[in-house]
């Protein structure tokens, strides 16, 4: 299904709103939340490059770690995002319906607050990709 660049734009808008959840719920000491709002805007983050990129979002959380290796291997982005979108991915899991999984919960606040960094450097360098081909103005 093709998304217009309007779709991406309305899309990008709600990731703000997200990682302001995120450091909200960091700051109420929330992480299990924390880290699933973190992992909800990484996961917008990445449907917005390959929208823009290809015309068409992924729902596969794997092809999406693959996808980030892929850009970073091309040049596309300067860091390579996939090995903390794979945590992300993984661990919203556990905040999401621990103690009912059978994954640890091994993550700190320190690092949610990692992970929220890391998310919102790459919510930087995709919007210098969105911008230079005009789907943000």
């Amino acid at each position: 299904m093709m998304v217009s660049n309007e779709e991406i734009r309305q899309n990008w808008k709600k990731i703000d709103g997200q990682l302001k959840e995120a450091r909200r719920f960091l700051d109420e000491e929330k992480i299990d939340d924390a880290l699933y709002f973190v992992w909800i805007a990484a996961e917008n983050i990445v449907n917005s490059l390959k929208t823009a990129v290809n015309g068409f979002y992924l729902k596969d959380h794997r092809q999406k770690t693959y996808l980030l290796k892929d850009y970073f291997v091309l040049g596309m982005l300067k860091k390579d995002y996939s090995k903390t979108f794979k945590r992300l991915s993984k661990y919203r899991l556990v905040a999401e319906f621990h103690p009912y999984t059978s994954i640890p919960k091994d993550y700190s606040e320190k690092d949610v607050v990692n992970y929220l960094e890391e998310i919102e450097n790459m919510r930087k360098e995709t919007e210098k990709i969105l911008s230079k081909r005009g789907v943000l103005k």
